[in-house]
């Protein structure tokens, strides 16, 4: 059974907040005004409890920040308490959420996922332009074979050889008949 909370308020809070709606919200728990959210966006996912006012707005009482850039799989760990309650931790951030029967593992590993699938897509956009740096570079090589291959270069130089060539023996031909 989900916990009812108003995913409209979540997207408000989450605007005012990160200036961007979650691409994906997974009520934990929602005991009275106190909701446990699991938010995914673009680049980040967080783990937060907000507190909502009378005026149906949210507050953020604690809030975990995982973001893409930061982390590596396998840091997202949660742990169940004596008290029934998990606790999730990356690097030096915590949350404790409240006791629900599901495992601290299946948390962890949602949370993993949702972060392994925002890393596909950059990576597949980096390998996209490594290729087209690639094909950019073997481009210009051959593009610099052709230039240093060219005709009309070939005959450039000739023509500067035998220039400088003709110079030089008149040059010659001056000092010797100066004698």
């Amino acid at each position: 059974m989900e916990p009812d909370i108003d995913e409209d308020a979540i997207d408000d809070w989450s605007m005012r907040a990160w200036g961007e709606a979650p691409v994906d919200i997974f009520p934990w728990s929602s005991i009275d005004q106190r909701h446990e959210v699991l938010l995914k966006y673009s680049n980040m996912v967080a783990v937060a409890r907000l507190v909502g006012n009378d005026t149906g707005d949210f507050s953020t009482e604690r809030q975990v920040i995982i973001r893409i850039n930061e982390w590596s799989p396998g840091s997202v760990q949660a742990n169940r308490l004596a008290d029934g309650s998990i606790k999730v931790r990356f690097r030096r951030q915590h949350i404790t959420l409240s006791a629900m029967l599901k495992a601290p593992d299946a948390l962890s590993s949602m949370l993993e996922e949702w972060l392994m699938g925002m890393r596909v897509e950059p990576d597949r956009e980096r390998d996209r332009f490594k290729r087209l740096k690639a094909v950019k570079r073997q481009r210009d090589a051959v593009s610099r074979m052709l230039d240093q291959a060219s005709v009309e270069k070939l005959i450039e130089t000739y023509e500067q050889i035998d220039s400088k060539l003709g110079d030089s023996e008149n040059s010659l031909a001056g000092s010797v008949a100066d004698e």
